[in-house]
């Protein structure tokens, strides 16, 4: 009997080919949906470019803009002010001797209401000027800076205004950081409600910073007040009871916020108040080419000055 064998099953000769097509197919779809998702991702980055630039230009607009209201307060508003401070000055001078005790009253009380405003106006171009007007950043040694400032404040003779000795050298714009410790300086003095007044400024090294803290026996603050007393014109006090403008914590915010610090306050009613802020041992701010200031002429005496 004779063995049968069965013949060999073959694949078609196409059928090889057929497969890598199919393959080859596949990666070519897949490398034109990666080239789609590449195409439509550059495009997406290209419109927020776009759209940067439209920003960008949109806030020069309102930097121009504000350099305008400054410029605009600065004179045309500080000028009538000026006017009505001189009549009133020429008023008690030449008719003091013939105004009765309300009419000189009322002339104090617009006197007041001038000053006021005045320094509001003050305030706020203060406040316009940081970020928009550079100095040159120098090397700033507290421990020769801080007796001026305290000099400035002149705090009364019940009041004691202390430093920790050898405080740092710091890389920055004087002005800037004289307006700091003078702002907090002088709110510590101005209300400063005890017979024998402290202030004291003191300072710590941190790995990426310095931490500074001026620290009063004052009335203190509660603490639902410190988030609002960081905004501009808000007071705690009647201006009438307590002149302020409401502006020097704001501006110390700014400036601290600026060197890419942070500031806040701590305090126990009836104890006294600490605020507290710190600046980058190094500041990766952008800073722009040199600008002349000239409210301060960039010397330090009549930095010292601004207040």
């Amino acid at each position: 009997m004779s063995e049968t064998v069965s013949p060999m099953r073959t694949c078609p000769s196409d059928q090889k080919p057929s497969v890598l097509e199919r393959e080859n197919q596949r990666l070519r779809q897949e490398n034109e949906r990666l080239a789609r998702n590449v195409e439509e991702q550059a495009q997406e980055r290209h419109r927020g470019e776009q759209q940067q630039a439209v920003l960008r230009r949109r806030l020069a607009d309102i930097h121009e803009e504000l350099s305008h209201f400054a410029y605009v307060v600065s004179h045309d508003l500080r000028a009538p002010l000026r006017g009505i401070r001189l009549i009133t000055e020429w008023l008690c001078e030449d008719y003091g001797g013939k105004l009765g005790p309300e009419a000189k009253e009322q002339i104090a009380l617009l006197q007041n209401r001038v000053n006021r405003v005045h320094s509001l106006i003050e305030g706020v171009l203060q406040y316009s000027r940081i970020g928009r007007i550079k100095e040159n950043r120098v090397a700033v040694d507290l421990n020769e800076l801080m007796p001026l400032v305290v000099e400035t404040v002149a705090p009364p003779a019940h009041i004691r205004i202390t430093l920790d000795p050898n405080l740092p050298t710091l890389t920055c714009e004087k002005t800037r950081l004289i307006q700091v410790f003078q702002h907090l300086l002088t709110n510590a003095v101005k209300f400063m409600d005890k017979p024998q007044g402290e202030v004291h400024v003191g300072c710590a090294e941190e790995p990426q910073c310095w931490r500074f803290r001026i620290a009063d026996n004052g009335p203190g603050i509660e603490a639902k007040h410190f988030e609002r007393i960081f905004r501009l014109f808000q007071t705690l006090a009647s201006k009438d009871e307590q002149e302020s403008t409401g502006v020097g914590l704001t501006l110390v915010k700014k400036i601290v916020e600026l060197y890419g610090g942070r500031v806040w306050g701590e305090s126990e009613v009836g104890k006294g108040s600490t605020f507290v802020f710190t600046l980058p041992k190094k500041s990766d701010a952008d800073v722009p080419p040199y600008q002349a200031v000239p409210e301060f002429g960039g010397q330090a005496d009549q930095a010292l000055k601004e207040s």
